[in-house]
């Protein structure tokens, strides 16, 4: 069982308000993590560093500064993934990240939203509904099982369509997404999208648990 667990991810802007936001958003959706860890006394960080590469040397910077502590590293893979494809190779051949493996960072210290963390969104449209109110339409959004096999343009637009209506008007990340990981079930979003049911097991190995 791990001591120290330290998530690294993408999102949040650039302003101290929207990076607490995104903060408090994550926590909430890892919130069946985030009691494991406190019943067991383990140091618990969920960092939001702002763009991909920003979230990507942060994490490389914390396993050579932080080596004892469990780092793992979270950002959008940008288009669909195969569960089965390592997230390190996706990192490295994609041609607008070229993100080399760290020494001592194996795949569980790697993880993706798959294509972006809309898709986990798409995952619980009761969640979305939740948020977005009167006159939001399902109906203009992919089945929830899909999420992770829709491109990263078909699910903006996807949520474009179902707002539209909503007094809204549209998706917006920053205002939006945070108060949307909140309202969002993680256990709606871990049946139908893999590679967050990764990252929750991954989590539970970690701690010495299931979750």
């Amino acid at each position: 069982m791990v001591k120290d667990i330290a998530i690294y991810f993408e999102g949040g802007g650039d302003t101290a308000q929207t990076l607490n936001m995104i903060r408090r958003g994550m926590s909430a959706f890892l919130k069946p993590v985030v009691d494991e860890v406190r019943s067991r006394r383990i140091r618990w960080r969920v960092i939001p560093c702002g763009s991909r590469k920003q979230a990507y040397y942060a994490f490389v910077d914390a396993l050579d500064n932080e080596p004892d502590a469990f780092n793992m590293l979270l950002v959008d893979s940008e288009e669909p993934v195969a569960i089965t494809e390592s997230p390190w190779t996706h990192l490295l051949n994609r041609k607008a990240d070229g993100w080399k493996q760290p020494a001592g960072a194996d795949d569980d210290r790697c993880h993706m939203m798959v294509a972006c963390m809309e898709a986990w969104f798409l995952a619980d449209p009761t969640g979305i509904g939740r948020h977005f109110g009167k006159n939001f339409d399902a109906a203009k959004l992919p089945a929830a099982a899909l999420a992770e096999s829709r491109t990263k343009k078909d699910i903006e637009e996807a949520l474009k369509q179902a707002t539209r209506n909503t007094s809204a008007k549209e998706y917006k990340k920053i205002r939006d997404g945070s108060k949307l990981l909140e309202m969002v079930e993680s256990s709606a979003v871990r049946k139908n999208c893999k590679w967050c049911q990764r990252l929750f097991k991954v989590l539970g190995k970690a701690i010495g648990t299931e979750i």
